[in-house]
């Protein structure tokens, strides 16, 4: 065989994987919607559910903690959330929200903090006590700054509206159960809250 004969086939192989090659050796095109964890950049619906699914769970999870725990543990699940799209541009707008909700919270719990109380161990995490006088006023505060939140997230581009939006609407769900869990009877219209969240009507 020649080596005309051998180059022409290499470059015909070669040819024939460029487009694999550029595709991530997937032998598809990267919907740009479904990053699959690899890549840190561009809306995704995989990282859209995964901050939804942290804000819904946490919530639910910090409900069954004795009323002056909560505030810390509704400051670990904005964390988390924040977490799952940091360094990724595309949610500039959400992590800042997010983060906004996470620094009120820090603020107010370390400002409130009770001496006297033990943290709480709840799974593999740990919940400060804030004093309970405190809790009506940290209430407001975080209220207010999830509002400021859903704000952010409702007001995002048009390009960005389906995925803030529906980080909008786990917010706004914690807002309503934070109002919901701290009045009297409160824990009783919570249960029933996450038991129709659970239950398709």
């Amino acid at each position: 065989m020649s080596s005309k004969t051998i180059l022409a086939g290499l470059l015909s192989l070669i040819l024939s994987c460029a487009p694999a090659l550029a595709d991530g050796g997937g032998g598809g095109s990267r919907d740009s919607s479904d990053t699959g964890g690899g890549q840190r950049s561009g809306l995704s619906s995989k990282a859209t559910q995964a901050v939804v699914k942290t804000l819904t769970s946490g919530f639910q999870r910090c409900g069954t903690l004795p009323q002056i725990y909560k505030f810390d543990c509704y400051r670990q699940t904005y964390k988390l959330a924040a977490q799952k799209l940091n360094g990724n541009q595309s949610y500039a707008e959400a992590y800042k929200a997010l983060t906004m909700v996470e620094a009120t919270l820090t603020k107010a719990v370390k400002q409130n903090l009770d001496p006297d109380q033990k943290p709480k161990r709840k799974g593999l995490n740990l919940y400060r006590a804030v004093k309970p006088a405190a809790v009506p006023q940290i209430k407001r505060q975080a209220t207010s700054a999830m509002q400021r939140a859903e704000t952010i997230l409702l007001r995002s581009p048009a390009s960005k509206k389906e995925h803030y939006t529906r980080i909008a609407e786990a917010v706004n769900s914690n807002k309503v159960l934070l109002r919901s869990a701290l009045l009297p009877g409160g824990m009783i219209r919570l249960a029933w809250s996450l038991l129709k969240t659970a239950v398709p009507a």
